[in-house]
């Protein structure tokens, strides 16, 4: 197809134009998450420079890595990877302090995972940094010791305070994004500490795990991310249903046996304030951390 024709599809929203020479169909562009949104804008990037080392939240991207808040427009390569020493239109080139540990996979070369969480959790909000490292970590693609390795390969450099603060807490036993945005929060608001993935249980056996309990107030805390509740990322509405009313049943068991239980959603959980309202409803405030 020609420079022409592919202009007029563009125009007719039949496809989406990466880049320079770069397309992709408007249905798959529609039908992608964000991250492999930003994994094809990097594979478009790797077309016009195949020396480049992408690093940061494209290397992240190229992990399958998660990132909290919205992906950038450009991709990210590693200052010295590629030929020319500016920032060109799609492309922003980030300074990667210390030796930089560079892994290629079907061409593509991109910094390690350990030291893409790191150079993440030194440029990125707290709770962001948390969620990559987190991800990483419940994937196995890296471990915490590989991490507290990579924080002190890179000496003073700047964002390493940081870094350390999301090593401190990171845990590989988040199950989700919203879970560790959840737990970021708390952190922030310097709320008492949870017990992750608890299993509780009655008389008629076990409940099941639950998010977050502080036994101290035999509180369960769960994040509803509402699309745990789609089938292959398609809401079913007989099963959705279904899975709403198993999560009643559990719920109602779990008040039975002596638990209070708060929810909260995305929209709350990006809220600091409105986040910390809705725990000191539930007794959480500062003064009672240990």
């Amino acid at each position: 197809m020609g420079t022409g024709a592919l202009r007029r599809a563009a125009d007719r929203g039949e496809i989406v134009r990466l880049r320079r020479g770069a397309y992709v169909g408007a249905e798959r562009w529609r039908a992608t998450t964000p991250t492999e949104r930003h994994r094809l804008l990097v594979v478009a990037a790797h077309r016009d420079q195949p020396d480049a080392v992408f690093s940061h939240a494209s290397a992240a991207a190229l992990w399958g890595l998660t990132l909290i808040g919205p992906w950038p427009a450009s991709v990210e390569i590693a200052v010295g990877a590629a030929p020319g020493g500016r920032s060109r239109p799609g492309v922003t080139r980030r300074s990667c302090s210390g030796h930089l540990d560079v892994v290629e996979v079907d061409g593509v070369r991109r910094s390690s995972v350990s030291r893409t969480v790191v150079d993440l959790a030194r440029s990125v909000p707290f709770v962001s940094g948390l969620a990559a490292a987190d991800h990483a970590l419940r994937r196995r693609l890296t471990t915490v010791e590989e991490l507290r390795s990579t924080v002190e390969s890179l000496g003073p450099a700047r964002g390493v305070r940081a870094a350390r603060r999301v090593l401190e807490h990171t845990s590989g036993l988040a199950e989700s994004p919203g879970e560790s945005l959840s737990r970021g929060r708390m952190i922030e608001l310097r709320l008492p500490s949870p017990v992750l993935q608890h299993r509780l249980g009655d008389r008629d056996g076990a409940i099941g795990r639950v998010d977050f309990w502080w036994p101290e107030l035999r509180l369960v805390g769960e994040f509803d991310g509402r699309l745990k509740y789609q089938v292959d990322g398609i809401a079913d509405e007989r099963r959705v249903e279904d899975r709403l009313w198993a999560e009643k049943l559990r719920e109602d068991r779990l008040r039975a046996g002596g638990a209070r239980v708060v929810r909260w959603t995305w929209d709350v959980a990006l809220d600091r304030d409105r986040f910390g309202a809705a725990l000191a409803r539930h007794g959480l405030h500062p003064a009672l951390q240990r």
